[in-house]
């Protein structure tokens, strides 16, 4: 059974995670010239997608995340950066934390992410499907 503080809690920190979210792809085989001549510019990059959008891809990081471990510690504000990549065949892999204020956020943060097992669509170069680092920031607030 939740309660009302653990809802709050969810609820606060869904905000600050959409509010928060700045994703950054960056491509292993992509090696583009700084300036594209225009008959390349028909070739396209698609960045990856997760099922539902990013709104989707927030409701599962917050239906794993435990709030309730930082906050038992009277933990109230710490903020993470995570990567992990998008195979080409849309499932996430080789988690980790480039930023951290606290080993709980962060370690919690991880076991969030590492639970999500929906396939994302990957990431396309020229229609073709290729893995894609992405970064996803959070801040843990608790009022």
């Amino acid at each position: 059974m939740k309660t009302n503080n653990s809802i709050l809690y969810k609820g606060f920190l869904a905000i600050i995670f959409v509010s928060a979210f700045l994703c950054s792809v960056s491509v292993s085989a992509q090696k583009e010239p700084s300036s594209i001549p225009v008959a390349d510019s028909a070739r396209t990059f698609k960045n990856p997608e997760f099922p539902g959008g990013h709104a989707a891809f927030t409701q599962e990081v917050l239906r794993y995340f435990r709030t309730s471990v930082p906050a038992s510690l009277n933990i109230k504000r710490a903020e993470a950066t995570a990567t992990f990549i998008v195979d080409t065949d849309g499932v996430m892999k080789q988690f980790a934390i480039e930023s951290s204020q606290n080993d709980v956020v962060k370690e919690e943060f991880l076991r969030a992410l590492k639970k999500i097992n929906k396939k994302w669509t990957p990431a396309e170069k020229n229609g073709a499907p290729v893995r894609a680092v992405m970064r996803q920031p959070l801040v843990f607030l608790l009022n």
